[in-house]
């Protein structure tokens, strides 16, 4: 697993100008530009700045979030949200988008629901399982959305405190 603190990868939004990074910019991308890579799309590549990051690692709890929010140099605001998983069982990813502007990057980071990506681990086929067996799995996959929500929303809070700090 590749945490923050390692060496930048494609999954990693990284500055693909490469200086003083220890890495070179891929071939095709100039000094400056961002590739964003995202879970079932192309990857969102732009020029510009990033404006705010937040994480929420917490050591053990088995997931945390990262939100990066950029401006482009065509004045869009690109916003990546990865999900990293403890556990090199899971693999990490990444849901990004392009706002039109600061305003709909902030809106679409608060609405933005984790709960999506949850996953159901168990088969709900009404054959092999008991109503009860059925009813305790509901609770604890509704406990687990939850809990991705509540994780989110701390960090989405705290992000938007840094904002309104800065």
């Amino acid at each position: 697993m590749t945490y923050m603190t390692d060496a930048p990868t494609a999954e990693h939004p990284v500055p693909m100008s490469g200086q003083g990074h220890g890495y070179d910019a891929p071939a095709g991308l100039s000094s400056g530009q961002y590739r964003l890579r995202r879970f079932g799309g192309r990857p969102i590549v732009f020029q510009g700045t990033e404006l705010a990051m937040a994480m929420s690692f917490t050591p053990g709890l088995p997931y945390w979030f990262e939100i990066n929010l950029f401006r482009a140099n065509d004045g869009s605001c690109p916003v990546c949200v990865k999900k990293f998983f403890s556990s090199s069982e899971e693999k990490d990813f990444a849901r990004a988008w392009v706002a039109p502007s600061i305003e709909a990057a902030l809106d679409s980071i608060e609405t933005f629901d984790p709960a999506e990506d949850v996953p159901v681990r168990v088969s709900l086929s009404a054959g092999s399982m008991t109503p009860a067996e059925m009813e305790a799995a509901a609770m604890d996959l509704q406990a687990q959305v939850t809990n991705v929500r509540t994780h989110y929303a701390s960090l989405v809070g705290e992000f938007l405190h840094q904002l309104d700090a800065a």
